[in-house]
């Protein structure tokens, strides 16, 4: 499975279908990835989730079901 740092997708199969996906980069601050959720590809408002490093990002998004289209 592809996971893309920093590139929004649209989550077209799995938990959330519809919904848009962008992975963050937080090893500066945080030491792992941040997760995003949103309603719309802006990511504005949504929601966040958090892994230590890059299996638990694979794991997260495996365990979640997703497919993703990358915009």
């Amino acid at each position: 499975m592809e996971v893309r740092i920093g590139q929004v997708g649209r989550i077209i199969a799995g938990d959330e279908v519809g919904k848009y996906v962008k992975v963050v980069d937080d090893k500066e601050n945080t030491g792992g990835y941040l997760i995003l959720t949103a309603d719309a590809p802006d990511m504005q408002v949504g929601f966040d989730n958090w892994v230590e490093d890059e299996e638990a990002l694979s794991s997260y998004f495996v365990e979640a079901g997703w497919s993703i289209e990358w915009l």
